[in-house]
């Protein structure tokens, strides 16, 4: 017996669309490959590469198990929404984890925060952050201690260092294979934690035109995707320019952030830094590839906005009050969340359709 399924859709008129989800999937795909380029540079096969590629591998064949086992077509396996989600699972965790972490995070990813839902279009929240909520509920110090540093480290006229280990000194050392440090995030959110003076010292130093250089170009601790914002902003132009991506989300997300990353991240009010928080954590690899999920962000242009700037609102509770340094993720899963009161409340009127009045 057929399956009987029923789809409610907004009023006409009704235009068509050249884009196939496959379309823009390898789109999306394709725009996050310079982010990859740019991780691997930064952190060396091992830390970068591989993790995304058994990410990606574990995403497909999970999904390819669950829809053999529910009788359906396995070609949508490769339609590209997998590989997407197994991609920004692995650019959600930390370089150099073990290789099973992000295997895990993908299966989780496509068979809860998925197929269990019905599949692609079913979702309620984006699978890859869900998947990232679950490795950092179950695997907390995996997922948030022992930050890898880029590469550089190992030139010492770069004059890179961290954990106050001149570069050259640490690349004098044989043995060492990789060096850990705090991530910016980590440094900000620490500072509120000691003495004043010290405190103010180093918000100071993080909030210098260096350091703002060094967050553009990746040259600091982070998740393997998320480090280097140039590479991220090339691939959303890609997708702009491919009419993949739409600019309501990203714009209300990041001035969101902004705005009240300089009226509330800060010790005092409005003593924060607007720059430092767009350009620090994953605020740009969720404004412009996870907000913009199609499937859980709303259809209304009015609802983008408003999905928007409450994520970035959320974003900057958890960084300033959290327990976390970082609070990207969970903001947009919590939108994800609301996405269908936002979409009933700003749907537009029809025509010719008057509001009744009390």
């Amino acid at each position: 017996m057929a399956e009987a399924r029923t789809f409610q859709l907004s009023m006409s008129p009704h235009f068509g669309s050249p884009q196939s989800t496959r379309r823009v999937m390898y789109d999306v795909v394709i725009a996050l490959l310079p982010a990859l380029a740019g991780a691997v540079w930064l952190f060396g096969f091992g830390g970068a590469l591989l993790p995304v590629l058994l990410s990606v591998a574990a995403a497909v064949a999970a999904e390819f198990v669950c829809l053999r086992l529910m009788g359906r077509s396995t070609s949508a396996a490769l339609d590209g929404s997998a590989i997407v989600t197994g991609i920004l699972l692995a650019y959600n965790v930390p370089p150099g984890v073990p290789w099973w972490l992000p295997v895990l995070g993908s299966v989780f990813a496509i068979v809860v925060g998925k197929q269990a839902f019905g599949g692609l279009g079913s979702n309620l929240v984006n699978p890859a952050l869900l998947g990232r909520a679950f490795l950092m509920a179950s695997f907390p110090v995996l997922m948030t201690a022992g930050w890898s540093a880029p590469f550089e480290w190992r030139n010492p006229s770069a004059g890179f260092g961290t954990s106050g280990i001149p570069a050259a000194q640490v690349s004098a050392l044989p043995e060492a294979d990789a060096v850990t440090g705090a991530t910016p995030l980590r440094a900000w959110k620490d500072s509120f934690g000691i003495d004043e003076h010290e405190g103010a010292a180093v918000r100071e130093n993080l909030s210098t035109p260096g350091t703002y250089m060094n967050l553009l170009t990746g040259r600091r601790g982070g998740c393997i995707g998320e480090t280097s914002i140039v590479l991220l902003l090339l691939g959303a132009l890609y997708l702009f320019v491919r009419k993949v991506l739409e600019w309501r989300i990203p714009l209300a997300y990041l001035g969101a952030v902004a705005l009240f990353g300089w009226i509330l991240g800060g010790p005092g009010f409005l003593e924060g830094d607007a720059l430092f928080s767009v350009l620090t954590g994953g605020a740009v690899l969720g404004g412009f590839f996870m907000a913009t999920d199609m499937v859980t962000s709303p259809v209304t242009r009015r609802g983008r906005i408003i999905f928007g700037i409450g994520a970035g609102l959320i974003t900057i509770i958890i960084r300033r009050w959290g327990g976390y340094p970082e609070g990207c993720s969970y903001s947009i899963l919590l939108m994800n969340l609301a996405t269908p009161l936002i979409d009933r409340f700003t749907r537009p009127r029809m025509l010719g359709e008057v509001r009744k009045h009390a």
